[in-house]
């Protein structure tokens, strides 16, 4: 017997094993931001269907467009199938980056001081703190649109190869941004355990952990690889000279 998802075409980013991954990144985001503002915080539940969808819509973006540049690397759940991984990468990048829209959208909506007074003056406007952080958000979900648009299939054969993977290394970027958004929106509630709900960590700390993940593994496998090729230059260099002593 064959299984319902084998009849699927290959391509389709919407199939079982990418459906588990929505589940369990997008779940435990959602569950964790009502443990969080709900269940152990003084959050109303009547704040459920903007503040705590968007909190945990901007925790799941990030954990997608994070996903996306780690499996393969940390992650090799799908090593045993290489066009599975790349759909599951595809599909991670793309859904990240729609939930990002979503949270920026949904932020537009709750961007006042009865729900976010730090970042507000007295006169109404946006504090330094509050501008960075917006700016920051913006720019980053800007060049999200970069891996994004080349994640399409006519992509790679119409830009080129070299093209290609430039515009998939801007997500590394998109990262980074996020990572200062985070940072300049919530570095002073970081510095306050004592008044996190039931001593869980805000959504934003756990977000730049998330974000920088792939930034550290992008450095570390770099620094591997410049070793590997010092390695190689140097047994290059040192082969004429051991043939020579022989003759």
């Amino acid at each position: 017997m064959t299984r319902d998802s084998d009849k699927l075409p290959p391509d389709r980013l919407v199939q079982p094993v990418t459906m588990k991954w929505f589940a369990v990144i997008f779940g435990a985001s959602l569950v964790y931001s009502i443990v969080r503002y709900h269940l152990v915080g003084d959050t109303p539940w009547t704040h459920f269907p903007l503040f705590i969808l968007n909190k945990a819509t901007s925790l799941a973006a990030v954990g997608f467009v994070a996903s996306s540049y780690l499996i393969g690397k940390i992650f090799c759940w799908h090593d045993h199938n290489k066009h599975l991984r790349l759909v599951v990468i595809k599909f991670c990048g793309l859904v990240g980056f729609f939930l990002a829209g979503i949270h920026a959208s949904l932020s537009f909506c709750l961007l006042r001081p009865a729900y976010f007074a730090k970042f507000f003056v007295e006169d109404g406007r946006l504090n330094f703190t509050a501008e960075l952080s917006m700016t920051a958000g913006v720019i980053g979900l800007f060049l999200l649109m970069s891996p994004a648009i080349t994640t399409l299939p006519m992509m790679p054969k119409a830009v080129g190869g070299w093209r290609w993977k430039r515009g998939q290394r801007v997500g590394y970027l998109a990262l980074a941004f996020v990572v200062i958004h985070l940072v300049a929106m919530g570095y002073k509630g970081w510095m306050t355990p004592s008044k996190w709900p039931g001593g869980l960590a805000p959504i934003s700390l756990i977000a730049v952990i998330v974000a920088l993940l792939p930034l550290i593994v992008r450095r570390k496998l770099e620094r591997q690889k410049q070793a590997r090729l010092k390695e190689r230059e140097t047994e290059a260099d040192s082969s004429p000279t051991e043939t020579g002593e022989e003759g």
